[in-house]
């Protein structure tokens, strides 16, 4: 009797232990986390986002068919599984037959996807990133406005199914999914905002793990603060309580970022490459992604730069194995535009395109080229040549060595004008610059995104190229079948070079740090965003 009882006994107290580990959270689990946004989010609309502070703040707030994981891959976002047919050229995707708006009553609904496509490729939204849907069927002609938005290949089979024809075979496409341009909108909400949408708090209707708290959680210029979203139904429940944004600005920029995570003062940020053996010293967790190139960048807008044959003289007389010789730390040598990470289809494109054979080689005479171009143009002002630059001490022993030969070459005297990151970034967006050392770092995946920063009238051209050919090449390369668009794109990559306006010089990699003690927070290449779903501290 005893013995029946003790075994009794014991057998309820394992089924209570065990209930209570279902039901305890994670040690880890809500507590606040803080991140540092480099300036104001300029939107919330996941449709017209670009700016880093944006994306972030987006893929807090929205969420898409999918998500990704440390590693890039997909996993169920918004859709709880999709299947594939006729060769990946189809897809169909099921929806959570639970998700709600976070009004907490709205249902998500595939409809929702639908009109988020249509509206992202509306010519009429300007969607700076909906080339990211142009392997939808019609979704360039959508785009150009030459087909209705209906015949865009997106459709609601009901309100849980949504089923996405591709123009070509595309096994990836779950995974750009979950960018915020797929992002879905609520067509009525949308409307009732009057082109207010995403500007505001009351503006804003969210489908993600997280929500703006209150009517005061967004104080413009100096924070944006989130809480976990009550109506959020996905199959991983956000382990954080709250995330606090804080908005840099001119006053409030972080300084010392090593010191901000020791303190607490952030729990995540980015750093720059000189802050890394620090950060490690601090047991810090580092992520890096070597997703920016840096090179000689020539304005076409200026009166002597607009010259092909000056650009290319200027190049054509560099020793590149001289100046590569005085690289900052921390980085490699560029061999081309395009990073050596960058993939197209989920294949590695410089496997597809080749590497290092683009850019201009010494075969051309530089005097020849220069006296060419100087008597193409109306006595030019030769003299007043300068070449911005980072104020780094190596940047700055690279060109020296460049306006060494090019004085010697030309005949001529040439000026550097060393500027901190922020001044440099300035002058090259406002086009106030002949000739630039300065950063190309696209805002997503693939070559298309890397050649699209030169296409003529983009904002963030920073050669402020305008050259019909070169759009046109890029147009076809757009509209190439699957993995063989590569060698389209290399044709567009190739006559970028011959043109002249950007020479590689190095890669240089994103870092970003998590103060000791907190996890899971998953960092994205290309400025594509940051994760905080998982993340938690100890």
């Amino acid at each position: 009797m005893i013995k029946r009882f003790t075994a009794g006994f014991l057998c309820l107290m394992i089924l209570f232990s065990f209930s209570a580990c279902g039901r305890r959270e994670p040690k880890n689990a809500n507590k606040k986390i803080s991140y540092s946004l480099s300036a104001e989010p300029k939107t919330l609309d996941p449709q017209i986002a670009t700016d880093n502070s944006s994306i972030i703040a987006v893929e807090a707030l929205f969420e898409g068919l999918a998500r990704l994981d440390e590693n890039n891959r997909p996993y169920p976002g918004a859709a709880e599984k999709w299947v594939s047919s006729d060769n990946d050229t189809v897809f169909t995707f099921t929806l959570r037959s639970n998700a709600k708006w976070s009004d907490g009553k709205t249902p998500v609904t595939a409809g929702d996807f639908v009109y988020a496509f249509r509206r992202a490729l509306s010519p009429q939204t300007g969607s700076a990133t909906c080339s990211r849907m142009f392997c939808i069927q019609n979704a360039r002609e959508v785009n150009a406005g030459s087909v209705s938005p209906d015949r865009l290949g997106v459709t609601a089979a009901d309100d849980h199914t949504l089923i996405v024809r591709l123009n070509y075979s595309y096994p990836d496409f779950p995974a750009i999914t979950a960018s915020a341009v797929f992002m879905p909108c609520n067509q009525k909400f949308f409307e009732s905002a009057s082109g207010r949408y995403g500007l505001e708090n009351k503006y804003l209707l969210g489908n993600g793990p997280f929500e703006i708290d209150g009517k005061y959680g967004w104080d413009h210029g100096k924070y944006l603060n989130l809480v976990r979203s009550a109506s959020y139904t996905g199959s991983i429940k956000p382990l954080p309580s709250n995330i606090r944004f804080t908005i840099e600005g001119k006053d409030t920029a972080i300084t010392d970022p090593i010191s901000a995570l020791k303190t607490g003062t952030v729990d995540a940020i980015a750093i720059p490459s000189d802050k890394v053996a620090a950060a490690k010293a601090a047991e810090c967790t580092i992520s890096s992604f070597e997703d920016t190139t840096w090179g000689l960048c020539f304005n076409t807008k200026s009166d002597i730069m607009k010259n092909k044959n000056i650009r290319r003289a200027f190049l054509q007389a560099l020793d590149r194995s001289k100046i590569l010789k005085h690289l900052p730390a921390n980085v490699n040598p560029a061999e081309d535009i395009i990073a050596p990470s960058t993939t197209l289809l989920g294949k590695n494109y410089r496997s597809l395109a080749g590497s290092g054979s683009f850019y201009l080689k010494q075969d051309k005479n530089p005097t020849a080229l220069w006296n060419a171009g100087i008597s193409e143009l109306s006595k030019p002002d030769v003299k007043s040549i300068s070449i911005i630059c980072p104020n780094d001490p190596n940047v700055k022993l690279m060109l020296n060595d460049m306006i060494a030969t090019w004085n010697t070459k030309f005949n001529n005297y040439f000026n550097m004008e060393p500027l901190d990151n922020a001044q440099l970034t300035a002058r090259i967006a406002s086009g106030n610059y002949q000739v630039a050392l300065c950063p190309i770092c696209p805002h997503s995946e693939g070559p298309l995104a890397v050649l699209s920063l030169f296409k003529s009238g983009v904002e963030e051209n920073p050669a402020k190229l305008s050259d019909p050919t070169y759009d046109a090449m890029l147009a076809d390369a757009e509209k190439g079948s699957g993995s063989g668009s590569a060698a389209s794109f290399v044709a567009a990559e190739k006559y970028l070079n011959e043109l002249g306006v950007f020479y590689p010089l190095y890669y240089e990699k994103h870092y970003y740090a998590c103060a000791k003690g907190v996890s899971g927070i998953v960092f994205h290449p290309y400025n594509t965003g940051v994760d905080f779903i998982r993340a938690g501290k100890s």
